[in-house]
């Protein structure tokens, strides 16, 4: 059998699509922009070594539940006529996000999670997952573009042969951390550097009678989100006590109001976080400015 071409590790394509039910498999139809694309199973090995005659393995292993992880990072971009890219939109939903018209909220019902089928081609190599829920981190520096930086796990489905399907990237422009509007407790506060870590804590949900669409076994149902802790950092410039006293509210526990409204001349996105705590004040340099590391 002759060897086929080499594949190229630039041409990649992923497609979304949010599922009807939890877990079961539905085709990709949300084609996405994005970066550090890595798609590769997980299923843990287990061994047999029982009593033999023979040193070393001796019995065949086996594969556990067939599990798959997913990563890229995706630009924060709007459709030009006042929403998010839809594949960024279903990915969102996906990570303890409900969508409410073009408002993503925290939520804690598991009604409301929805989970994605995800498809990656690998020019001509087509892998995919079902009942894929994940961790979100939003990202970015002052200039620069706001990325969103996701982590998915859920079901490995069947690795096949498939050419890379038509793609037409979107003309609109991602938002950058420039030409916006931030607060914190209502004062204006510079800063070079944003993190948004929604915190997730996503397990597979075992399920002895759960198949993929070929009829064979997975034991898994899908990925879902257990629990979330939101954590914000941002690196701001000392003020003095009289002007924004970081360890006085930090000591006295206070809570603050966080606004980030980022825009590319159409769409706004903005990010609302109505109460905030101070975890953690150290000091830092910036260039020869003094500025705090907060979380």
């Amino acid at each position: 059998m002759a060897l086929s071409a080499p594949l190229m590790t630039r041409k990649r394509l992923i497609k979304v699509s949010r599922e009807t039910v939890k877990g079961t498999k539905v085709a990709g139809t949300e084609a996405a922009w994005v970066e550090d694309l890595e798609i590769n199973p997980t299923a843990p090995f287990e061994e047999r070594k029982g009593t033999g005659l023979y040193r070393g393995q001796s019995q065949v292993g086996i594969l556990g539940e067939r599990s798959g992880h997913c990563s890229f990072s995706i630009e924060v971009r709007g459709t030009g006529a006042g929403g998010l890219k839809r594949a960024l939109g279903i990915l969102l939903q996906a990570c303890v996000l409900k969508k409410t018209f073009e408002v993503y909220q925290v939520h804690s019902s598991h009604t409301d999670d929805k989970p994605v089928s995800i498809e990656v081609w690998e020019d001509g190599n087509k892998k995919s997952l079902a009942g894929v829920s994940g961790k979100v981190i939003f990202e970015g520096e002052v200039g620069k573009r706001m990325l969103c930086k996701f982590e998915f796990d859920g079901i490995w489905q069947t690795h096949i042969d498939e050419a890379l399907p038509a793609y037409a990237p979107s003309t609109v422009t991602p938002m950058r951390l420039q030409g916006g509007t931030f607060t914190l407790g209502g004062e204006s506060i510079k800063f070079s550097k944003f993190s948004l870590d929604m915190g997730n804590n996503v397990i597979l949900r075992p399920d002895v009678a759960a198949v993929d669409p070929a009829g064979a076994g997975t034991g898994i149902a899908y990925a879902m989100i257990t629990d979330f802790d939101a954590v914000l950092s941002l690196d701001p410039e000392v003020d003095l006590v009289a002007g924004y006293d970081y360890y006085g509210l930090w000591l006295a526990g206070t809570e603050a109001a966080v606004s980030l409204a980022l825009t590319d001349g159409t769409d706004t996105v903005t990010f609302t976080l109505p109460k905030v705590q101070y975890r953690e004040i150290k000091e830092g340099d910036r260039d020869g400015i003094q500025i705090y590391d907060i979380t």
